[in-house]
C-alpha cells in the first residue's frame, strides 16, 4: 500500500500552523527542521481535494488550499503563497510559505565610480548582517534607467496598493557633486521586474528650475500620504546661493509623473537625505545637517505636509562623519533600527530604539570585496519573495 505524504514547512519562526481534514484520519510529525510531515492514509483519493476539506491557519488567519487536479511534475501556485508539487498522481508535497514578514531586504549602491553607482540588493534575517544577491552585481543597470547612466540613494517603499516603489538619484558623481538635475521612479509588482521612468526637472518645470541654477535634486525617497491619497516623493534640492531644503511632489497613479516641487521643510541650515516614518501618531523625519556640528537631527509632525518641529539634537553614535540615515522597524519587535553610512569610513552603522528618540549603537556593517554598500533603505519582506528574489539573483 502507498501512503500519501504531505510535508508543509512554515518558514517563519513566529507563526503558528494547523492542519484539519474532514473525513480524513492523519498523522502529524514535526520534523527536526521545524517542518510538519503529514501522512494519508493509504488509499486516499486526492483528487477530490477540495472534499478533504484541508485548511492552514497561520498566525490565526486561515489560509485556503484550491482544490488540485493531479499532474505529475507540475508546481501549482496559489496566492503565491502555496508551491503544490505533485508526483504520479499519488504522492503530494505540500511547501507552505509563511506570508508574514521573515527577512530584510536591502537598496543600496556600491560607490563614486559609475560602475558602482548602481542598484544593488542585499537580504538578511536579523536585519544588521546582511549578503548580496547577485554576487553583488547591479540588479538594475543604470544606464537603462537613468539620463546620466549612473544613480545613487535607492529607497524602495511596499506601496499600500500590493506595488513596491522605488527611487533613485539621476546622477554621475565624476561629472561633480552639483551636475544632477533630476531623479529616476520605478514601481514593480513583484520586486524582480521594474518599469522606469526619468524625470528632469529643468525639463519638466523649465519656469520653475534654471539647468545653471539648479544644482542638486538629491536622495529621493516615497511615502503614502493618506490625507492625500496619493504617493508622496520628497528629496533635498540645491539652488545656486541657497543651502539645502527639502522639498516634495505628489506621483500620478503609474508613478511616471510628479507635480511641480513645493517646499516640506526648510531647516534653515543645509539639509538632505530626508527619512520620514511614521510611528505613534507622529512622523518621523531624519535628516542629515550642518550648522552646530553636523549629522542626523530629526523633526515630526502629525501630518506630511507640516507644520514639522526640529528636536534639535544630533542622534548618530559616533564622531565620524555620516549621511544617508534609514530608519526602519525590526519584525515582531517594538524595537527601531536607525542605520547610516559613515561614508567616510567605509562601513554602515547600526543603532536600536524604542521610542525613536534615544539611540542606543549595536554594531558596524561588514564589508567584503563584493559589498561595500552606501546609502540605501530596507524593507522587510515575506519568505516567498526572499525565494524569488533569491531564484532570479542567486
Amino acid at each position: 500500500m502507498l501512503l500519501l505524504v504531505a510535508m508543509i514547512v512554515c518558514l517563519s519562526s513566529s507563526a503558528q500552523m494547523k492542519f484539519s481534514f474532514s473525513g480524513v484520519d492523519v498523522s502529524e510529525e514535526t520534523l527536526s527542521d521545524g517542518s510538519t510531515l503529514i501522512t494519508f492514509p493509504a488509499g486516499t483519493d486526492l483528487n477530490g481535494f477540495s472534499e478533504l476539506g484541508m485548511s492552514a491557519t497561520v498566525a490565526g488567519q486561515s489560509v485556503e488550499l484550491s482544490a488540485i487536479t493531479p499532474n505529475p511534475s507540475t508546481t501549482f501556485v496559489t496566492n503565491g503563497e502555496i508551491e503544490v508539487f505533485v508526483y504520479d498522481g499519488k504522492a503530494y508535497s505540500f511547501r507552505f510559505v509563511c506570508s508574514e514578514y521573515a527577512s530584510y531586504l536591502f537598496a543600496y549602491f556600491n560607490g563614486n565610480t559609475q560602475s558602482q553607482e548602481q542598484i544593488c540588493f542585499a537580504l538578511s534575517d536579523d536585519g544588521f548582517n546582511y549578503t548580496p544577491l547577485n554576487g553583488g552585481s547591479p540588479i538594475i543597470i543604470s544606464a537603462d534607467i537613468a539620463d546620466k547612466k549612473a544613480v545613487r540613494d535607492p529607497h524602495i517603499l511596499r506601496g499600500e496598493d500590493g506595488y513596491f516603489y522605488m527611487v533613485v538619484t539621476d546622477m554621475k558623481s565624476s561629472e561633480g557633486w552639483s551636475s544632477n538635475d533630476g531623479l529616476v521612479l520605478l514601481r514593480s509588482a513583484n520586486l524582480l521586474d521594474w518599469t522606469h521612468t526619468a524625470i528632469d526637472f529643468p525639463t519638466e518645470w523649465p519656469n520653475r528650475f534654471d539647468r545653471d541654477a539648479l544644482t542638486q535634486v538629491w536622495a529621493p525617497q516615497t511615502i503614502y500620504d493618506p490625507e492625500a491619497e496619493q504617493y508622496m516623493v520628497y528629496y533635498s534640492i540645491g539652488e545656486v546661493d541657497e543651502h539645502y531644503k527639502i522639498y516634495y511632489s505628489y506621483a500620478n497613479e503609474d508613478f511616471t509623473e510628479l507635480t511641480e516641487p513645493q517646499l516640506l521643510y526648510d531647516h534653515e541650515a543645509n539639509t538632505i537625505d530626508a527619512d520620514i516614518v511614521w510611528n505613534d501618531g507622529l512622523y518621523h523625519m531624519f535628516f542629515k545637517t550642518e550648522g552646530d556640528g553636523d549629522g542626523i537631527q530629526k523633526a515630526t509632525a502629525t501630518t506630511l505636509r507640516g507644520e514639522w518641529t526640529a528636536g534639535g539634537k544630533y542622534l548618530q553614535q559616533t564622531t565620524v562623519a555620516v549621511e544617508g540615515s534609514c530608519a526602519f522597524k525590526l519584525i515582531d519587535s517594538d524595537e527601531w533600527v536607525l542605520m547610516y553610512d559613515c561614508y567616510n569610513n567605509g562601513y554602515y552603522e547600526y543603532c536600536t530604539s524604542s521610542d525613536l528618540e534615544s539611540f542606543t549603537y549595536k554594531c558596524r556593517s561588514t564589508n567584503t570585496a563584493n559589498y561595500t554598500p552606501r546609502h540605501g533603505t530596507v524593507i522587510p519582506i515575506t519568505m516567498a519573495e526572499k525565494l524569488a528574489l533569491m531564484k532570479k539573483w542567486p
